[in-house]
């Protein structure tokens, strides 16, 4: 108990103290202090349990899922002033729909406390029924689900505090950003192997962490490293495309048609497309709100109360840059409606997350889809053709997804121009599901005006405009958290 009172005061610090009643509150982590818990695999299983939801709670708090999207500024926001704000980087005066909460990475840390219990307490289950086998499994996949909050956080705000001992007291500094990822690439290399590859149980396909999502993560995360370690880009880059290359071996993922009945099933979740996703379900109370579809879709989809008006509507220019008119793709057939405005400025929809459950009141219940199949091909062909000598293999990757829409397949040779077709097959492909920005960010294409309405010079890029600030409360009450430099107010 004395470990667990310590675990909670350096949470209540880190997290700042105005939250330290809530933190010792909640559950599952008061919980896993007590005598008879971790006894049984089902114990084991419901403190994973625990971690997800910690972290699905992040997502469901606000529009954290979407900023991906919005940052980019690539979208007309008629009356929503708070991602104008967040669009043209004044996130100290965006709020609504969630936005504020995202400087506070308190629910990241009570997620990955939670992992680190698991991680801890695991392997000494004393439990007839408890495989060696199964442990290994969960403790691997509370190392993946470790790995995945710290790369989100990364990516949300560069340097962050590295927890990973669960009775550690001692308050934690910001440590470098690629300190933290190759932490986690490294953890990630030494338990992938020990993750299931599918489950049996249809209802944990995409929702539990596996070997598959594992390696996409590390693809991943090797890809982010990329963008800001120059001098290591081809390791990372040769990583990438084995990693994913791995994956694809598994056989576990297939690209789906799409179609008209088909493609709202991809996006709703728990598809052969989905490698990892947070789980939403509304007929287990997972109803949600902060969707892109909340604010792209209008009647007769939901009732919008705003006379069939969309309340944003993607930018006509930026559609046209990557859906070249007269050219053919399900994509823009299937995902748009009135793409370019012909019956008024606000009557556009973008359909792709059109998972209604309840029109009157907003309900969806898809789910969070964080890495998907075309997604890693797609990260994969980028990987080689970066490495110069693999154009004809970044071509097959890049034409598997073009090929799959009904687009044009590409011709074309290798170098830049094979680079920027497979930056905007990403973005077509992966619009709505959070990529945008931190494509933008990794590949250095961030100043570009043509690609974002919200560009960064090299020097607001050093100085950490990428970022979001960091709570208040984190600040004031641990004295070696330190706020990157565009946000010194």
């Amino acid at each position: 108990m004395k470990h667990w009172f310590r675990i909670g005061m350096l949470f209540c610090l880190l997290l700042g103290a105005g939250s330290c009643k809530k933190f010792l509150e909640v559950k599952p982590l008061d919980t896993l202090s007590g005598k008879d818990f971790w006894k049984t695999r089902g114990d084991a299983q419901k403190a994973i349990n625990g971690a997800y939801a910690k972290l699905l709670q992040k997502f469901t708090n606000g529009v954290v899922y979407n900023v991906g999207d919005f940052r980019a500024g690539n979208w007309n926001w008629f009356d929503k002033n708070g991602f104008r704000n967040l669009a043209a980087n004044r996130l100290l005066q965006a709020t609504g729909d969630g936005i504020e909460d995202i400087p506070d990475w308190g629910l990241f840390y009570q997620a990955i406390a939670t992992a680190n219990l698991c991680i801890d307490r695991i392997p000494g289950i004393e439990d007839p029924a408890f495989s060696s086998k199964e442990k290994k499994a969960l403790v691997a996949e509370a190392r993946f689900l470790r790995a995945f909050i710290y790369f989100y956080m990364s990516r949300l705000y560069g340097d962050v505090p590295l927890q990973t001992d669960p009775y550690d007291i001692t308050l934690k500094p910001r440590e470098k950003m690629l300190t933290v990822l190759d932490f986690c690439l490294k953890d990630l290399a030494e338990c992938k192997d020990d993750m299931v590859i599918a489950y049996d149980d249809p209802t944990n396909r995409a929702v539990r962490g596996t070997r598959g999502a594992a390696l996409a993560l590390m693809a991943h995360i090797n890809m982010w490293c990329a963008g800001f370690d120059k001098a290591n880009q081809q390791k990372y880059w040769n990583q990438t495309a084995d990693l994913i290359k791995e994956l694809m071996d598994l056989h576990e993922y297939k690209l789906l048609p799409y179609t008209k009945e088909t493609f709202q099933a991809i996006f709703k979740g728990r598809s052969e497309e989905g490698i990892f996703e947070l789980s939403l379900d509304a007929n287990y109370g997972g109803a949600f709100h902060y969707l892109i579809c909340q604010w792209t879709l209008h009647d007769p989809i939901i009732r919008d109360g705003l006379n069939g008006n969309s309340e944003i509507t993607p930018m006509v220019r930026h559609l046209d840059r990557i859906y070249p008119r007269g050219e053919s793709d399900r994509r823009m057939d299937l995902w748009f409606d009135d793409p370019y405005a012909q019956k008024g400025e606000k009557k556009p929809m973008f359909l792709k997350f059109s998972a209604i459950t309840n029109p009157i009141t907003r309900d969806y219940d898809a789910n969070f889809i964080l890495f998907r199949y075309a997604d890693v091909i797609l990260l994969r062909a980028e990987a080689l053709a970066n490495l110069g000598n693999r154009n004809a293999e970044a071509i097959e990757m890049l034409n598997l997804v073009r090929d799959r829409a009904g687009a044009k397949v590409y011709t074309g040779g290798g170098g830049d121009p094979l680079k920027e077709a497979i930056f905007y097959e990403r973005e077509k492909e992966l619009m709505g599901e959070g990529h945008l920005w931190y494509d933008l960010i990794r590949t250095g294409r961030i100043g570009n005006r043509n690609l974002t309405e919200n560009p960064l010079t090299p020097d607001l890029m050093e100085k950490g405009a990428w970022t979001w600030p960091i709570s208040s409360s984190a600040v004031n009450n641990n004295p070696l958290i330190t706020r990157n430099q565009y946000w010194i107010q």
